[in-house]
């Protein structure tokens, strides 16, 4: 007889290690009865995540994300309740037992997996009809195991060829445009047309080898050279890997994975025996992303492309790789020659040439000195002075001393009196860098000191510029300790009887904003993004935020298309809004003449849309507003269902279904199983 759910639940809790499995993601080390470390779910800089062992539950006091061993799995793993339970009865070493399912009611995710089964399905035989898709994988020496390997396919030019295929095989429809391989036409109930056309096809999988997306590569002129699915319940970018599921078997502390910019790339490595390749997916690198390797690996080799944009985000991965809080974590950079990248070296057969790549990748520091020195003739004396300033910051950021010493040393010999006195050179940058690190460290700016510099300085418009009737003094200290009751943004403070600047000129004053609608803003802000589009879009929707101008805002954004870099173009949008504002016959449309929406959010009447913001756009900080937003409607509704339970007009028998329903949307919100799940 088939064991229930719950007692499966308690036998996987009871052989299953919280710290072990925990330990896994994050380095924990004892504290009296607990165990803590750094927040696998933010960017955390001290110890704030405490694992209990006794009492089975963790819980980080900076974010607030808390749960038991199943709530942790299904989190960072990305899996429903169910998924979590068989990841980690495997892990015990414990059979899961599944109850037998109606076929006809499989969960959504279920659904969505085999959705794109069949469209992998349909990508491969219609590459093996195509000429065009075979000789492009030709002409890349993409052998046809290794397309079978990777299930490589072609989206023919049809716009509705998926679309007929997924109809005669009964699919869900409606939910194949849920998960983005069909588009619907507008207007809406007018059929729907594939997402992907003309492009070869690169299947994304998750570590189960299940196809969670699909990347296209376009064959003709499409602008946009690349296309990824869109986020879906089964697919989030900033916690995927192209290759992973291939790669983790061969990752190990001496063979580092290597991140390599795309699928070609991935593919082409994987081909010519280099197996520890991944790709990120159309985004930056993200401590998600870091967070998954370090588990294989403390190190890791960047190895993209050379141009500028590779070298960007080479340094941005670096950076990301060495703030995960991971003890001994290390980043090299492989360096290829001029012009060339992993594809076009291993294309042509030179397997020795990336592996001495890989065999000599250099620090992150060593790096960026490299990249430094490189403009400057250093056979000159006034170029090595010049050069020496460019090292100075780059050192700053070497936290180790031992590490700044040996780059110190090293460089020396650019200080113009190293010639005749090493040891002084050497102390005197040293010195340079010792003190250039203490003034950055923890630098205040203008805006966080409610002083409205400039408006470059404040980085956004200033309601008032300051203007030449400025307090007298050398000094801007001086200057901002006169006008102590002036705050950012051109307010004045609470009984001040002055005006700045002309006294009979009236002060415009904003509306002040409450904590959760400045981080109404911030979402709105990392909308622009393509780091953050797809992640926002696919956790909030509009009807989550604060006000009603911010709704409205959110639902122009959305729809605005991005263009090929996954942006939205900001001069469009605000073209558009000036185009409506001039248009009063617009109907229908809550944007039309909407002054007050261009206002609060600091659109400014030229042809560059800016957001006024007071914080810089992290990965923390953004998933920090979208958790903050989502918390802030859990409350809302939290509020309304209690408000049920205070109501005397009811019978017994309603007061107690609103109880229950009281219940169940708790633990709903807390993200733990409701009492059906877990009969």
């Amino acid at each position: 007889m088939a064991r229930d759910l719950q007692q499966q639940k308690e036998e996987i809790r009871d052989r299953s290690d919280i710290v072990a499995v925990i330990g896994q993601y994050t380095r924990l080390v004892r504290s009296g009865k607990n165990w803590k470390g750094l927040c696998p779910f933010h960017s955390d800089r001290n110890p704030s995540f405490y694992v209990n062992p006794q009492g089975q539950y963790y819980k980080c006091f900076s974010c607030g994300e808390s749960g038991d061993i199943f709530t942790f799995i299904q989190k960072k793993e990305n899996l429903d309740f169910l998924e979590a339970m068989e990841a980690l009865a495997k892990r015990a070493g414990i059979e899961f037992e599944r109850r037998e399912e109606n076929p006809e009611q499989k969960s959504e995710r279920d659904e969505m997996f085999e959705l794109n089964r069949l469209a992998t399905q349909y990508y491969k035989e219609r590459l093996a009809l195509s000429p065009d898709a075979q000789s492009y994988l030709a002409n890349r020496a993409i052998l046809k195991s290794t397309q079978e390997q990777f299930d490589i396919g072609y989206a023919p030019p049809d716009w509705e060829g998926l679309s007929f295929y997924l109809q005669r095989k009964q699919a869900n429809i409606s939910l194949a445009v849920k998960v983005g391989l069909l588009k619907s036409r507008q207007p809406a109930n007018n059929g729907y047309y594939d997402t992907f056309r003309n492009r070869i096809i690169f299947p994304i999988h998750d570590l189960n080898q299940r196809v969670i997306a699909f990347g296209g590569r376009a064959l003709g002129d499409d602008p946009a050279k690349y296309l990824n699915s869109e986020q879906s319940a089964i697919f989030d970018k900033s916690r995927t890997l192209y290759g992973l599921c291939f790669a983790r078997k061969h990752l190990t502390e001496k063979n580092s994975p290597v991140f390599v910019e795309g699928y070609v790339d991935v593919v082409t490595a994987h081909q010519a025996g280099f197996q520890q390749c991944v790709a990120t997916l159309g985004t930056s690198m993200t401590e998600e992303h870091g967070r998954m390797l370090v588990r294989y690996s403390p190190k890791v080799i960047v190895c993209y492309d050379g141009d500028s944009a590779g070298v960007k985000a080479t340094l941005r991965a670096s950076a990301i790789w060495e703030t995960l809080g991971v003890e001994s974590a290390e980043v090299r950079i492989a360096r290829l020659p001029a012009g060339d990248d992993p594809d076009s070296v291993l294309k042509r057969g030179d397997t020795a040439l990336f592996q001495q790549a890989l065999d000599s990748a250099i620090p992150r520091v060593e790096y960026q000195i490299e990249l430094a020195l490189q403009p400057y003739d250093l056979t000159n004396s006034d170029a090595r002075a010049s050069a020496l300033k460019e090292l100075l910051p780059i050192l700053t950021t070497v936290s180790s001393l031992v590490e700044r010493d040996r780059y110190i040393q090293r460089n020396a010999y650019l200080h113009p009196t190293y010639a005749y006195n090493a040891g002084r050179a050497i102390m005197q940058i040293a010195t340079e860098v010792e003190e250039m690190a203490k003034r950055t460290k923890g630098k205040i700016s203008a805006r966080d000191q409610d002083y409205p510099l400039t408006e470059q300085m404040n980085r956004s418009p200033l309601i008032e510029q300051p203007s030449g009737n400025r307090p007298s003094g050398s000094s801007s200290q001086t200057a901002y300790a006169a006008n102590r009751e002036w705050k950012g943004k051109g307010q004045r403070s609470k009984g001040s009887n002055r005006a700045y600047g002309d006294p009979t000129t009236p002060t415009p004053t904003l509306t002040q904003m409450t904590s959760i609608e400045k981080v109404e803003r911030q979402v709105l802000r990392a909308l622009f993004v393509a780091d953050w589009r797809s992640l926002i879009l696919s956790r909030i929707e509009a009807e989550h935020l604060v006000t009603s101008i911010g709704k409205q805002l959110f639902e122009r954004i959305a729809r605005t298309p991005a263009n090929e870099e996954g942006e939205i173009d900001k001069a469009r949008l605000f073209h558009t809004l000036e185009a409506e504002e001039e248009n009063p016959d617009v109907e229908d449309d809550p944007f039309a003449n909407d002054h007050e929406l261009l206002e609060r959010y600091g659109i400014a009447e030229n042809t560059a849309l800016k957001i006024v913001s007071n914080e810089p756009l992290t990965e923390a900080s953004v998933h920090d507003c979208i958790r903050r937003i989502r918390r802030y409607n859990e409350d809302k509704q939290k509020q309304e269902l209690a408000q049920l339970l205070q109501r005397t007009d009811t019978t017994a028998e309603e007061h107690t279904l609103y109880v229950r329903q009281f219940h169940q949307k708790v633990r709903e919100l807390r993200g733990l199983p409701t009492s059906t799940d877990a009969e």
